[in-house]
């Protein structure tokens, strides 16, 4: 019985190492394919122009149409809030009760 455990043993052993071979270099194989598209630097200095025009388009939108959008929301998301606030309390307080 031994000698066909051995004899398991050394094909599954032949079998990890055949999967081993070749890893390494897909594996440095990919970084390098990764690293090489991946280049933020790289890629900063190419989108510069379209970076620049939307962070001033984005700058443009919240100084002149955020604060209304602001005062908007908070005009009519505090009296919300604050009757949420005071049901959820009601509604804790009758559970209290039964």
């Amino acid at each position: 019985m031994s000698a066909d455990t051995d004899h398991i043993k050394v094909h599954i052993e032949r079998a990890i190492e055949r999967a081993r071979n070749g890893v390494g270099e897909g594996i440095d194989e990919i970084d390098r394919r990764v690293r090489g598209t991946m280049d933020v630097k790289k890629k900063a200095v190419e989108y510069a122009p379209q970076l620049m025009v939307a962070g001033a388009a984005l700058g443009f939108v919240v100084g002149f149409g955020m604060p209304g959008l602001i005062k908007r929301s908070l005009q009519f998301g505090i009296p919300i809030l604050i009757a949420l606030k005071v049901a959820q309390a009601q509604s804790d307080a009758e559970l209290d009760l039964h």
